[in-house]
């Protein structure tokens, strides 16, 4: 395992997505490169590429760069950037839909938007690219839970703190100020945290849910139809299937979400998973479930059969971060290498496992 030190400000890294444009990486002599988000940051400068020079060592020749994009609707606020995922040429990123350690749901997380992959070379030159930012308003929250309760889901039980901080308090503040996604958050829901996406093979975009997770502990991965019309149409309501649980994984006493995503053929996929909530940081989450402080990062790997319709999975284990809480993203690089970014006190850190 090989660590290296990145410098980016701020150092809060989420996720990790290849970035495969041939352009891009012989103008910048790269063997490989990688996207990630910056989760302190509005989207507008919360957009970073991670290049490895040609023919260096996995642990030396990494260059990290912020990407400026321009929104194509001006500007609007955005907060908590925590995946990204790449397809037919776009790079997607998404804000968690979640809300602060102490709540309310916040709209300002609630988004999905996407840039074209090629535009990438000019904007490390200085001209913006060009970023189809939609805003969802809890609407992705309404499709997440709809299809929770479709699928029967036994969820972990929403403590008192829990409903009070992210569903009470949500609904009370946009019945007062009349916003409007009044309304679309409701008493029965569980607040979603989405920390990772990918896309299957058929274009649907499967997002990690940190939580809720299974009142047995497990994850949960839900499955986003459609993507295309949310871009299409600004009126167009996301739209979410299937529901999978990663069955042997977490626990009633070791809780376990998911942190990363990221697909490496049809429909097969490493994922991080995780704790619930960082310990010891006033996670209200955590007032509720203090045993989702727990589990320890780690990343293991499973597949989709392309026609079942949600269900249960089972993973293969790949390896476990002894004592290392926020693994936020991981991608596959060549040489058997698995990159992970890592959040550490003060810097972000690249790691690097060499797999036979």
């Amino acid at each position: 395992m090989y660590e290296t030190d990145l410098e980016l400000q701020p150092n809060e890294a989420s996720d990790l997505c290849p970035v495969l444009d041939p352009e891009l990486l012989e103008s910048r002599r790269w063997d490989r490169a990688f996207l990630t988000v910056l989760d302190e940051e509005p989207i507008e400068q919360g957009i970073a590429l991670l290049g490895h020079e040609k023919g260096r060592h996995p642990a030396k020749g990494w260059h990290a760069m912020k990407v400026e994009v321009k929104p194509n609707t001006g500007r609007r606020k955005t907060a908590d950037a925590e995946a990204c995922a790449r397809r037919d040429g776009h790079l997607y990123v998404l804000g968690s839909q979640f809300g602060a350690k102490s709540g309310p749901l916040e709209a300002s997380r609630s988004w999905i938007g996407r840039l074209r992959e090629r535009d990438l070379a000019e904007a490390l030159e200085g001209r913006p690219a060009k970023l189809e930012l939609v805003r969802l308003r809890f609407a992705l929250h309404r499709a997440v839970n709809d299809a929770l309760a479709d699928g029967q889901i036994d969820l972990l039980e929403l403590g008192p703190a829990t409903r009070a901080a992210y569903i009470d308090a949500t609904i009370a503040r946009g019945a007062k100020k009349d916003k409007r996604w009044a309304g679309t958050v409701r008493s029965g829901d569980q607040p979603i945290n989405v920390e990772g996406a990918e896309f299957r093979a058929d274009g649907r975009m499967l997002l990690g849910l940190r939580y809720p997770v299974t009142a047995a502990g497990h994850p949960l991965l839900a499955e986003l139809l459609d993507i295309e019309s949310l871009f299409d149409d600004e009126d167009a309501a996301p739209c979410c299937g299937a529901v999978w649980i990663l069955e042997d994984v977490g626990s009633p006493d070791e809780p376990t979400g998911v942190r990363a995503l990221h697909g490496y053929g049809d429909d097969r996929f490493d994922a991080v998973v995780g704790d619930l909530d960082a310990a010891g940081k006033g996670a209200t989450v955590l007032e509720d479930h203090p045993e989702g402080g727990r589990a320890e990062s780690t990343h293991v790997r499973f597949e989709l059969p392309m026609l079942a319709g949600g269900g249960s999975v089972r993973t293969d284990h790949v390896h476990t971060f002894d004592g290392v809480r926020r693994v936020e993203g991981l991608a596959r690089g060549p040489a058997g290498h698995t990159h992970y970014v890592i959040d550490e006190e003060g810097h972000v850190a690249l790691r690097t496992l060499v797999l036979d």
